[in-house]
């Protein structure tokens, strides 16, 4: 890696705002993931340094970006980044880029299958907590062993990493309530 993308990994790593996305920075630098899945894109910047880290850690490696969100169904005055603008955001940086319009529950209903072996999936805070209840159940069977599960929670908002216990408690939940 040149001086200049160790500078700009130290800087999101340690000094950028949001200090809450820090940690994504790191486990990417640490854990060197090829394939990557977000859960609500919001204006889209994270999403586009997490594929920029990712490519620079995995040289030589494709990386694979996959996008989860509402985009022009956006509602309740949220930002709306449409699926076009998303393209062009995230399109330059080398990755193969797959966005999934629609709410969690749905998208990972007809996109797990083809996510198998993802190396970190975040989640961000605007999700549907009614949604997320239910798409739960298909995460499981999109991780590896060392894959890294990330969700954004509280206020102020923090990633906090989940542990395959807690994901696998979250999935069964979900079967619970349905029955």
């Amino acid at each position: 890696m040149s001086a200049a993308s160790s500078l700009e990994y130290l800087h999101l790593a340690y000094l950028s705002k949001p200090v809450s996305e820090r940690v994504i920075y790191r486990k990417i630098g640490k854990s060197r993931p090829t394939r990557l899945v977000v859960l609500g894109l919001g204006n889209g910047e994270l999403a586009r340094r997490m594929i920029r880290m990712a490519s620079r850690f995995s040289p030589g490696k494709q990386v694979t970006f996959t996008g989860i969100d509402l985009f022009e169904m956006r509602t309740g005055g949220a930002a709306v980044l449409s699926l076009r603008d998303a393209y062009r955001l995230l399109c330059p940086h080398g990755a193969k880029i797959r966005l999934v319009p629609g709410d969690p529950q749905a998208a990972l209903a007809t996109a797990a299958n083809s996510l198998l072996d993802t190396d970190m999936v975040v989640v961000r805070a605007d999700q549907d907590a009614d949604r997320m209840r239910t798409a739960w159940f298909y995460v499981p069977r999109m991780l590896h062993a060392a894959s890294t599960v990330l969700i954004e929670q509280g206020e102020p908002a923090e990633f906090r990493t989940l542990d395959r216990r807690e994901i696998e408690g979250l999935a069964r939940a979900r079967v619970r309530t349905a029955a």
